[in-house]
This record gives C-alpha cells, sequence and structure tokens, in this order.
C-alpha cells in the first residue's frame, strides 16, 4: 500500500501534527493468481500467476507510466495523479476534496514536497497563514529517508507497487473480455475482492485495478513522464518545517 505522508510545521504542533500524520493515501492492489480457465489466444496455455508475473514485470521494465484514479479510506476519498520513471523516482499530485493537496516529485534520494494553501489550512487551523507566508507556496526540500516523507518513497519506489501486486494468494483468472478498449484478462483476488486487469496479449501490461471497497487505479504504461526537479527559486530548505 502507499503509506502515510506526514509534513511537520514550525509553528504546526499539536492537532496540526495529529491530522498531517492522518494524511493517508492507500492503494488496495492485488497479486498471485491460481489457475483459472483459459480464454485468451495470446496468453493460451500460461496460469494466471505467471500472466501476473510478466504483466508486473512489464511494468518495472517500462521506461516510464502514470497511474491515476481514487483511494477511499476512512478518512475520506482521495485522488492520486502520478507519473513514473521507473528506478528513478515519481512525480505528481496528492489531493481531497474540502482538504486540499499536495504536489510532490521524488528523484533518487531527494524529495520536493508543495502542499497548497488548503492543506495547510486543513491542518493548521489559525496558525496557516505564517506557515503559508513563511513558505511562500516554495517547494519544501528534504531526504527520503527522513521519517516524516518516508511514505513517499513507497510511494515512488516501482518496487514496492511491484511485489505489492505480486502479494495475495488466491486470485482468479477470469476469461478474456473487452475492457478500456481492448481485450483483457481479469485477475481478481478472491480474499480482498480487487480485479486487476491486463491487455491479453504476448507481453501482457497491467491497465486497471479495481476494488469496490477501496477505489480504483488506472495504469498508462508507457505514458510519458518529465521528472525533474522545481528550480531553486521555488525551492526552501525543508528541515525549517521538520522535514
Amino acid at each position: 500500500m502507499v503509506k502515510a505522508v506526514a509534513l511537520r510545521g514550525r509553528p504546526p504542533a499539536g492537532r496540526g501534527r495529529r491530522v498531517l500524520i492522518g494524511w493517508v493515501v492507500a492503494a488496495a492492489v492485488v497479486g498471485g493468481c491460481s489457475s483459472g480457465s483459459i480464454a485468451s489466444d495470446a496468453l493460451a496455455g500460461q496460469s494466471g500467476k505467471q500472466i501476473l508475473d510478466k504483466a508486473v514485470g512489464n511494468l518495472k521494465a517500462a521506461p516510464s507510466f502514470t497511474m491515476s484514479g481514487d483511494v477511499i479510506q476512512p478518512s475520506g476519498t482521495f485522488s492520486v495523479d502520478l507519473g513514473y520513471q521507473p528506478a528513478r523516482g515519481c512525480t505528481g499530485t496528492v489531493s481531497q476534496a474540502g482538504k486540499g493537496s499536495f504536489t510532490m516529485t521524488v528523484i533518487g534520494a531527494t524529495a520536493w514536497v508543495r502542499p497548497d494553501d488548503a492543506f495547510w489550512r486543513s491542518i493548521d487551523g489559525r496558525q496557516a497563514a505564517s506557515v503559508i507566508s513563511a513558505v511562500g507556496g516554495k517547494f519544501l526540500k528534504g531526504p527520503i529517508s527522513d521519517k516524516n516523507v518516508a511514505g513517499l518513497t513507497s510511494l515512488c519506489d516501482v518496487s514496492v507497487l511491484a511485489s505489492q501486486l505480486q502479494a495475495p494468494s488466491t486470485v482468479e483468472r477470469a476469461p478474456v473480455k473487452p475492457f478500456a478498449g481492448t481485450l483483457a484478462v481479469p485477475l481478481t483476488d478472491l480474499a480482498k475482492g480487487g480485479t486487476l486487469y491486463v491487455t491479453d496479449t504476448a507481453r501482457p501490461q497491467v491497465i486497471q485495478l479495481r476494488n469496490s471497497r477501496s477505489g480504483k487505479m488506472t495504469f498508462h504504461i508507457d505514458a510519458p513522464v518529465t521528472l525533474a526537479p522545481p528550480p531553486a527559486s521555488k525551492t526552501v530548505n525543508g528541515s525549517q518545517f521538520g522535514l
């Protein structure tokens, strides 16, 4: 799952810090598969597990891809829109209706995070104005090793995402079906209820993850992604704000 992301600022403290820690973006994922009916000519004779391993391997090997959708959590619904360059990092936004959003870029061992004003107000209340004034709409820069941005490390690490996609042990392969303008093989997690759709091709690709309880994520393999650090003029040292 995508773990919590917490930013500590000064003067943020007390309730504000607790609410920050409560900002969680979690993606329900499906994984390993049992054998099912084989309806796909392109993947005939291959088990669900074999198809899944190929699709996840192709995700890791892609030069770039995007992942977007909504994640349902007890604290609300989060919208995620991220672009990846595997083994290098990711960039994009995470938002929650009525609570604001933050933009982030993670490259290697460094993270840049820029909360919007609504985000600061949702976590700091009366003290938000002073934080907004101090940050000035700039990115907070800090190492991903810092415990307050450790969630970003997992979020942008394709190896972690891949291992989660392959985690469950009771997944059923369904017959091939039309899906999102192509033919797809549904791989359903019998324990958690999520279904991962992959293309019915000799080189299967992840298309979409659906779970009625936790949301939907759509993938676009090979979609162009630009990954670059924000200009220095738009960056502040995150250590001043607990980063």
